[in-house]
């Protein structure tokens, strides 16, 4: 279970080639084959936050969500990182692929990659003082455009009601408020969690060097 904890971001790319293999050669439906390379986007997004260029532990730790003295691992932590981001995000995204009729569920992870555009592409940026973050590319080139195709296909076959809209944005607020929140930034968060995250998984992305960076340009801001 260590080696999971430390190397899943690096496994789930397995994940990502056999979800595309599968949309290339399976008999699917147009929506199942979407949905597909919607969740093969995932792991390639996650990735992308924390083996390369990576630096997604101190950017939620030192920058986005600063709390306490210990940011190897709180409030992100090995352990929660886990959670969230595999036992949490994968069956979220991968389960709408065999109930495609059920569009709300297509929905929620549809709409939830949607959000990252906000959180990646203004949030993260603004408080990192940069124009990229990791994470970043994956949506911009893969759930955005996948998102969109999505909505299209489930509008053209006059698949999608209202309320699955209803529905949708409801299940997709319970995976953020009780799974990400309560559960993994709540329950599975803790300053002193026996899961810190190894000196290279801190160090990438040019941690001390942004950091200083951000940090001057603070002061900056304030003089």
């Amino acid at each position: 279970m260590k080696f999971i904890r430390r190397h899943w971001y690096v496994i789930g790319l397995l994940f990502s080639a056999a979800a595309v293999l599968w949309a290339c050669l399976g008999d699917l439906r147009t929506v199942q084959i979407i949905l597909l390379l919607n969740f093969a986007v995932l792991p390639v997004h996650q990735f992308e936050e924390y083996a390369w260029p990576g630096g997604e532990p101190w950017i939620i730790n030192e920058v986005m969500n600063k709390k306490g003295s210990r940011p190897d691992r709180y409030p992100l932590n090995q352990n929660n990182a886990f959670f969230i981001n595999v036992v949490l995000a994968l069956p979220f995204y991968l389960v709408p692929v065999f109930f495609p009729d059920l569009v709300w569920l297509g929905l929620a992870p549809t709409l939830f990659g949607f959000s990252q555009i906000v959180v990646h592409g203004f949030l993260n940026n603004k408080k990192l003082k940069s124009l990229y973050n990791p994470g970043l590319a994956a949506v911009v080139l893969g759930h955005i455009p996948i998102g969109i195709w999505y909505l299209v296909e489930v509008h053209s076959k006059s698949m999608i009601k209202g309320w699955d809209w209803v529905f949708g944005i409801g299940y997709m607020a319970i995976v953020i408020g009780v799974g990400i929140n309560v559960i993994g930034y709540g329950l599975l968060a803790d300053q002193d969690s026996a899961y810190p995250f190894a000196h290279e998984e801190m160090e990438r992305f040019g941690r001390q060097d942004r950091l200083a960076r951000i940090a001057n340009t603070s002061r900056g801001q304030a003089n």
